[in-house]
């Protein structure tokens, strides 16, 4: 029997398009939708009309799956998700993953049995095999990571231009040994930033050697932070300059830098990314990039329900806006 995949791959479009068409919905262009038509046609394919009204039932659920809730970086976007839920009628299910595959699988399990109508991804590995197989059947959009290679709507910041333009802006205060302090993990948004890190050096004929680079543990934690800002701090020459990818690992820095004697920005500048509350809790406030976490969420969610009423999604990637937040943990070299 032909399936509707076989139909998709004929015709060179998505099963989302194929289904549209089925659906005898107005989004698709002619051009395409003929192209469609001849390829069901073509391959004699015969609709399961019983699996097609099971599959437009709707739950009015949301599944929304985030690494942790520990993180106020996600707290943040899932309350963008809840807000725009909560005005258009449905309920999100919020699943932690612990970012562990094993959860991933059991939880979308739920759109197999029709108990969720779409999913919100938060916290994707560039890697992930699992969500490749489920985008081509139900819809999902990717929220803050992405897989590059999948056809799948997403949502983020552009994280490789916000790294630059950081890097930039520490160079322009005069610093010459700029470290980085990355995790180790299989995000898509730690790999643009490394980029973005080195691209921005090479720039400024600077060195991007290896003992300018440390790795926190895959979660970003604090404790993980802090071993990675020891062996950063106790190079020779030390870095004037540390880059991190979190606000959480730049926390870590200068708490480790005021255990060893250095001022946070008298000896040390330091910046973050994401710009969590907590980085203005206590001086000196941090640098750092702010990410519209609350706007990721909602706009995630508004792509997920025009792709639940079969409306044409008008891009795969959605880059919001980011901004660098100058502060009180960054100073000019020449000042000290």
């Amino acid at each position: 029997m032909v399936t509707i995949d076989e139909v998709a791959k004929y015709a060179g479009v998505s099963v989302a398009t194929v289904s549209r068409v089925l659906n005898g919905s107005d989004s698709v262009k002619p051009a395409t939708a003929q192209r469609v038509k001849a390829a069901i046609q073509a391959l004699d394919y015969v609709p399961n009309q019983s699996a097609r009204n099971l599959r437009r039932s709707e739950s009015r659920v949301i599944l929304t799956l985030a690494p942790n809730f520990s993180n106020p970086y996600y707290s943040s976007i899932l309350a963008g998700i809840g807000d725009l839920a909560n005005h258009s009628a449905y309920s999100v299910l919020i699943c932690n993953t612990g970012g562990q595959s094993e959860n991933e699988a059991r939880f979308l399990k739920m759109l197999d049995a029709h108990r969720a109508d779409g999913a919100i991804f938060l916290g994707c590995r560039k890697d992930n095999p699992l969500l490749k197989d489920y985008a081509r059947h139900y819809p999902i959009v990717q929220c803050c990571e992405y897989v590059p290679e999948l056809e799948q709507p997403s949502v983020s910041i552009d994280n490789y231009a916000a790294a630059v333009e950081t890097v930039r802006y520490l160079v322009a205060q005069g610093h010459r040994r700029i470290a980085l302090l990355s995790a180790d993990n299989a995000f898509i948004s730690t790999e643009l930033r490394r980029r973005g890190y080195e691209d921005a050096l090479r720039e400024a004929n600077l060195p991007c050697a290896g003992d300018l680079i440390a790795m926190a543990d895959a979660d970003y934690s604090y404790a993980s932070g802090l071993a990675a800002a020891d062996r950063l701090l106790r190079a020779v020459p030390r870095p004037t300059a540390v880059f991190c990818v979190s606000d959480i690992l730049a926390l870590s820095v200068i708490s480790r830098a005021h255990d060893l004697g250095l001022g946070v920005p008298g000896d040390l500048s330091v910046t973050g990314f994401d710009d969590v509350d907590y980085t203005t809790m206590f001086h000196p406030y941090l640098t750092t990039v702010a990410q519209p976490c609350y706007r990721m969420g909602r706009v995630s969610l508004e792509i997920l329900l025009q792709m639940l009423h079969e409306e044409q999604v008008p891009r795969k990637r959605t880059f919001l806006p980011h901004r660098l937040v100058r502060r009180e943990s960054v100073s000019p070299l020449y000042e000290k």
